[in-house]
């Protein structure tokens, strides 16, 4: 028995529940149900699939249910409402992304960050193979496509002109040319932009066509994390919740434990749970390979996902130099304090030859 459910979350009905005067009903308390299982929610800032395949692996094969939660999976419009959720308390523990999580802490200081996926940067600066563009102090005088003004690699895109002494606008074109697409591939392919910002989901459906890139992202800049599940110092100071947040992490852990052992089996996995993923195989495969090229490996005795204190300073740093922020942050507490390092110790400890015992038994 998985003992997970998967509902979309809705911002109205969160604010109706806010007004009513109660917890949205959904948040990781510790009541427990008939089974013995302990209900607990997560959310995600988009829809599960490929992206999320520790997950979903953790969820078919019952790994949720091992660590006695009855989990319900929530699927928000955004990290925005992820993070709005857990501020305003009706949520303990969800996904957002590593920006949208920085920035929330700045409002609200509280917000903790105990694990990333990936741990590195997802978004990337590539030119078609080939081009004389070998590096981003080469784009001066060019043309940078963007997916779109505001789009989640402008920051990367900032910081990585900012390093090679260039700033939008005036050394460098910034041209939103939209997401991987036929209008976008065109641009790159005709000139109309020399090089193109975008995350490397995006670029995965190019190069599953055959197309080939150059990365000339500054390798400063891999430290900076995805996605990441968020929490708070009062979840973390809660026994129950604390609880509840190390065995999804745990669960989580495994997911990607079950992937290094066998990536064929947890695709076939997540392409039974998320059929609309793969219609295309040749595309899933290729953006699978990439989702575990970024996330990397589990490593006994390193914590899963855990970000260094350079990956805070410099994401932070990154933010407040491009504007999104102040820079009152602390990088400390929000990714790397002793509430956080325990935690990450916590749940990276997983039987990993029972996890692999259970990969390799697997058949499609």
């Amino acid at each position: 028995m998985k003992m997970s459910t998967w509902v979309a979350a809705s911002a109205a009905a969160a604010t109706a529940l806010a007004l009513a005067g109660c917890s949205s009903g959904k948040t990781s308390e510790s009541s427990t149900d008939a089974d013995g299982a302990t209900a607990a929610t997560l959310m995600l800032p988009f829809p599960r699939g490929i992206f999320w395949s520790p997950l979903v692996v953790a969820e078919e094969q019952g790994y949720f249910a091992d660590e006695g939660l009855d989990l319900t999976i929530e699927e928000a419009d955004g990290s925005g409402f992820v993070t709005q959720q857990l501020i305003s308390g009706n949520l303990d523990y969800g996904f957002s992304g590593a920006a949208s999580a920085v920035v929330a802490a700045e409002k609200d200081p509280n917000l903790r960050i105990p694990m990333c996926y990936p741990a590195s940067n997802i978004f990337i600066i590539v030119t078609p193979e080939g081009s004389d563009v070998a590096s981003v102090a080469d784009l001066r005088g060019k043309t940078l496509g963007i997916t779109e003004a505001g789009g989640g690699e402008e920051p990367i895109v900032n910081a990585a002109l900012a390093e090679a002494g260039m700033k939008p606008g005036a050394d460098v074109t910034l041209l939103p040319i939209g997401g991987a697409g036929p209008q976008s591939l065109t641009a790159l392919q005709n000139g109309t932009v020399d090089a193109y910002a975008t995350s490397f989901a995006d670029l995965a459906t190019f190069t599953a066509a055959g197309n080939k890139f150059t990365d000339i992202t500054p390798s400063s800049l891999d430290v900076i994390p995805g996605d990441c599940m968020v929490t708070t110092a009062a979840a973390l100071a809660d026994p129950a919740k604390r609880e509840i947040g190390v065995k999804i992490a745990r669960a989580y852990t495994k997911g990607a434990a079950f992937i290094d052992a066998n990536p064929e089996g947890a695709l076939d996995i997540v392409c039974k749970a998320v059929p609309e993923e793969c219609t295309d195989m040749n595309y899933a495969k290729v953006y699978f390979d990439e989702v575990r090229r970024y996330a990397g490996n589990y490593q006994p005795g390193t914590p899963y996902g855990a970000v260094t204190a350079d990956g805070w300073e410099t994401t932070v740093k990154v933010l407040a130099d491009s504007g999104v922020i102040e820079g009152t942050v602390d990088p400390v507490a929000i990714g790397t304090g002793e509430d956080i390092a325990d935690l990450q110790s916590e749940y990276s400890d997983i039987d990993l030859p029972a996890v692999q015992k259970d990969a390799q038994q697997y058949a499609p």
